[in-house]
């Protein structure tokens, strides 16, 4: 009985990381600042969050990680940068239902790559579950590349941002087996940050001379999406394959789409509720499922998603 609540716990918390990183859009919707801008300083302010509890907690664990892991950790890192600029570069050209959905077509890339290095398999009712959610998802992004033009390159951007997204993942399942949430996440976002910052030197944008509301929503996104979202992802790949973390993520668009129509004013069209519900009930069957299948070994005292 303890197991299964600990199971259910993984996946709570995976639920609580999809609805954070949802706001993703609504936060760079209402920034003025340039797509490279906004992920520069959303990774620098995570990366000045983690400062002080790697200080007190991870000092000892960073001193002593191998090399190997160390640089892992830093081509994770590079992944998240690309991940970041292909896909927030995407909503300036196509609308926030079909960049979320494309970018949440990663699980394709993710359980091919997972398969491939980690033999990590899905039992046939998740990959129902899990093909269902992808159908839906790709429904909207089928008539946008009907549209051509703007929508289509912003379409591809996204599409790229889910692949760099499944690189990234793919490479936490691996580190995050025996190197902490904290200490992975202060190395990945330390160097997706510098990336980010060399990025945009190099294209000569502006660092400073934001409104104080680009910065307080800068300081948004990286407390609810990146801290809320993507380090309880981290968290949850020691304890689930990737497959399944990259599944859950697949969430996102229903999120964002709903939160779009509500902050933003963007009425879903009758094939995004079509293929909403799609994900919603492909979701279902593959959560549902991979709770009763799964026996994680997780710590009686728990690895909290800013610690382990």
């Amino acid at each position: 009985m303890e197991e299964n609540q600990r199971i259910k716990k993984v996946y709570f918390l995976l639920c609580i990381a999809v609805v954070s990183v949802s706001f993703s859009v609504i936060f760079i919707r209402n920034t003025s600042a340039p797509s490279n801008i906004i992920a520069m300083y959303r990774m620098l302010i995570t990366f000045l969050l983690f400062v002080p509890a790697v200080l007190m907690k991870g000092k000892e664990e960073l001193k002593k990680i191998e090399s190997r892991d160390f640089a892992l950790c830093c081509l994770s890192g590079g992944f998240l940068a690309l991940h970041f600029i292909t896909w927030i570069t995407s909503l300036q050209y196509t609308t926030v239902a079909s960049s979320t959905v494309l970018v949440g077509l990663q699980p394709i890339f993710t359980a091919t790559i997972g398969y491939i290095i980690f033999r990590e398999k899905l039992s046939k009712k998740s990959m129902t579950g899990m093909i269902l959610a992808i159908i839906g998802s790709s429904i909207m992004g089928i008539f946008d590349f009907q549209t051509g033009g703007d929508h289509l390159y912003g379409d591809m951007l996204a599409l790229l941002g889910g692949f760099f997204g499944a690189l990234y993942i793919i490479i936490g399942r691996g580190v995050r087996k025996k190197v902490s949430t904290l200490t992975y996440g202060f190395i990945v976002y330390g160097i997706c940050t510098l990336l980010l910052v060399i990025i945009n030197l190099l294209l000569k944008l502006p660092l400073t001379g934001y409104s104080y509301r680009d910065y307080g929503l800068f300081l948004g996104m990286a407390i609810v999406c990146t801290i809320g979202g993507h380090t309880i992802f981290n968290w949850s790949l020691k304890y689930i394959e990737a497959n399944k973390v990259s599944t859950a993520m697949l969430g996102e668009p229903i999120g964002a789409t709903t939160l779009a129509m509500l902050l933003l004013k963007e009425v879903p069209t009758p094939w995004q509720i079509v293929s909403g519900s799609l994900i919603l009930t492909g979701l279902y069957i593959f959560m549902s499922n991979a709770v009763k299948e799964h026996r994680l070994k997780i710590p009686a005292s728990g690895d909290i998603p800013n610690q382990g």
